[in-house]
């Protein structure tokens, strides 16, 4: 049985209009390239974690510009969200533990009007509570709407994203009660259980 999603955008160019617009909705907006260098800095810092290189940021976001998403303050960037839209290809790599969200391999991600079989919820750090609040405000409308009908899958590489992932963006353990590997079903899923 296949589950519709009515009015929900299927396309990675209609989910990244969507994204992009929400996004500008609250007070967020891509990344812009020559913020990637601080961004990338602010994000291993914060999570303690070697995240992805600076042309790794850039080369995705050129394929899907709403993959990087931050919030600024005064100018600077103080919030990030980066979210993947990938390929059925991904989904063994997914399910084994054995996806890269640091070295992307840029044939996973979906692109135009190719629609995405997985979500990859590639990171969030804040460094203040109002960049932490929009980020979280902004995640609320981002999964009921522009991505409300599609499985997002996340790996937690720190135990505060962890907790997270699993309190306050509604994600579970994929496999066993203490894998790192963490899912979230879409939005009207949910709601039908």
């Amino acid at each position: 049985m296949s589950v519709q999603f009515a009015g929900l955008p299927t396309t990675t160019e209609s989910i990244t209009r969507a994204v992009l617009r929400i996004a500008g909705e609250h007070g967020m907006s891509a990344v812009r390239y020559d913020e990637f260098p601080f961004v990338h800095d602010m994000a291993s810092r914060l999570m303690d974690h070697d995240v992805s290189s600076v042309e790794t940021f850039r080369a995705v976001q050129a394929i899907q510009p709403a993959s990087s998403l931050c919030y600024r303050e005064d100018g600077v960037v103080t919030g990030v969200l980066g979210l993947l839209l990938l390929r059925a290809t991904a989904l063994d790599q997914l399910m084994h533990g054995t996806f890269d969200g640091k070295d992307i391999d840029f044939d996973l991600l979906s692109r135009g009007a190719e629609r995405p079989a997985v979500g990859y919820a590639w990171g969030i750090a804040a460094t203040s509570r109002t960049a932490g609040a929009a980020v979280t405000a902004f995640s609320g409308p981002l999964g009921e709407g522009a991505t409300g009908g599609i499985t997002f899958v996340a790996r937690a590489v720190t135990e505060v994203g962890r907790h997270v992932a699993l309190t306050r963006f509604g994600f579970r353990p994929l496999r066993h009660p203490d894998d790192d590997m963490l899912i979230s079903y879409p939005a009207v899923m949910e709601a039908a259980e």
